[in-house]
């Protein structure tokens, strides 16, 4: 890596990360090649801050730049304070039907594959996780035993990717200079860096499941730009847990992974009491206010 600032009042040393062979040139630096990928395109409220202050970004070389903070031994990222850019409008040729979305007022049973904070986790329908399990399991066998085709790769479009010892459906969301895309994991709504070798055509087969991955935000709660330990709390209470989700609002879209629901999330595996989990964040955010 190589330091471009420092401000030692914080602790806080400001860097370019380099793959061993990009090292010094700047436009091969992995901030630079993060900076123009669409993954950080996101909406402001997936943005942590520990401060109402909220999003920073670094002035640096006459560029902003994204820059990795080191602070205290943590590590974060800062981000260039843009909203989100509409996704690109996708053909809906070979695309497999839309999820039925709940109606506002609605329960559902669903499962939160990935938690960021309160204003940003993913939820699957709970009903069609068996399906989505025997889905996974034919990828793999199909990928593992298939020879490698020359795959064409374009933003936009629907691959499927290897992803440690897994296959899933993915959108390219980026394609990167050194090899790798970023892609979006459309039924378990992560975002990942992979290489171009671990991409394969998407089969028809394999698009007639309704991608699972549905965006929500927590409702009952004032959305904010959530604190690091607010953001923990929320994660740990949530993330790979099962709920029922009571539907306060749909905002629907085109592209099934730009639709997000706002929910009541609800704790029922314990007998007699139903947790609320919009009750819990809020009674910890007045716990951390007094901590400062």
């Amino acid at each position: 890596f190589k330091v471009i600032k420092q401000d030692a009042s914080k602790g806080i040393a400001h860097i370019y990360l380099f793959a061993p062979e990009n090292f010094p040139d700047m436009d091969r630096s992995i901030n630079r090649q993060i900076k123009n990928a669409d993954l950080w395109k996101h909406q402001k409220d997936v943005f942590l801050s520990v401060t109402p202050s909220g999003i920073s970004s670094t002035k640096a070389m006459g560029d902003a730049v994204s820059a990795v903070q080191l602070s205290s031994g943590k590590l974060e990222k800062s981000f260039p304070d843009a909203g989100r850019e509409p996704s690109s409008a996708v053909s809906t040729v070979d695309m497999p039907p839309p999820l039925p979305l709940p109606k506002p007022g609605d329960l559902m049973d669903i499962y939160v594959s990935v938690a960021c904070h309160p204003g940003h986790f993913i939820v699957q329908p709970w009903n069609e996780l068996n399906n989505l399990y025997a889905l996974m399991e034919e990828m793999i066998l199909y990928y593992s035993r298939a020879e490698e085709k020359p795959v064409t790769i374009e933003k936009n479009k629907l691959y499927a990717a290897k992803i440690g010892d897994e296959w899933y459906r993915v959108i390219i969301k980026g394609i990167l200079r050194n090899g790798f895309l970023s892609v979006y994991e459309l039924d378990y709504g992560k975002h990942e860096f992979v290489s171009i070798r671990k991409v394969q055509p998407l089969l028809d087969t394999f698009r007639r499941l309704p991608f699972q991955a549905i965006t929500a935000q927590l409702a009952g709660v004032k959305n904010q730009q959530w604190s690091e330990e607010a953001s923990i709390v929320f994660r740990n209470l949530v993330e790979k847990k099962p709920f029922v989700a009571q539907i306060e609002a749909v905002n629907d879209s085109t592209n099934s992974w730009d639709r997000k629901i706002v929910t009541f999330l609800v704790d029922t595996s314990l007998p007699h009491i139903d947790t609320w989990i919009h009750d819990f964040v809020s009674q910890s955010l007045v716990e951390f206010s007094k901590g400062d």
